[in-house]
């Protein structure tokens, strides 16, 4: 596989895990709003640690934050760019920390009794994932994908994501 297209599909895994995150903050807003009988509860999509009204803006921040680090990724540019080793070192740690911790806690949260997993915050450990995934997908830039990113913008039989 080429540098181009490992980035490609770096890239395209970017934008995927927005999309997830995207998708989780909308469905938790239309569980809120109109309680649909096909979704499960509200209740059922927050830890409970962060008050929803505190909750929301931080996610909508968060997506925003992920949409320009996407979109630099996908220009193969900009100041989410990462090109210090320690730093894609530290990403990466942090990023399978992250994971870890939500393992944990999936392990404790399916040891409780007596309500399913998903009543007892499968969705947010679920959005953890995602948002741990993006970080290590963040943490796999190098100096070469920079040149890979220009590489498949110059090519017209390789479609840009994003645009």
């Amino acid at each position: 596989m080429t540098a181009a297209t490992r980035e490609r599909w770096r890239c395209a895994a970017l934008w995927l895990c927005l999309a997830i995150f995207v998708a989780r903050v909308v469905g938790q807003i239309e569980v809120l709003l109109l309680a649909p009988r096909w979704l499960p509860p509200f209740m059922a999509w927050e830890s409970g640690w962060v008050p929803y009204p505190v909750l929301l803006p931080v996610q909508i921040l968060l997506i925003g934050l992920m949409a320009a680090i996407a979109s630099d990724h996908n220009r193969g540019c900009g100041p989410t760019w990462v090109t210090h080793t320690r730093t894609r070192r530290r990403l990466t740690a942090f990023a399978a920390a992250y994971a870890a911790l939500m393992l944990l806690r999936l392990v404790v949260t399916a040891a409780l009794p007596p309500h399913s997993l998903v009543d007892r915050g499968l969705i947010p450990i679920l959005a953890h994932w995602d948002l741990a995934g993006f970080i290590a997908l963040l943490a796999r830039t190098t100096r070469e994908a920079s040149s890979a990113v220009r590489e498949i913008q110059a090519d017209p039989d390789l479609p840009v994501l994003g645009t």
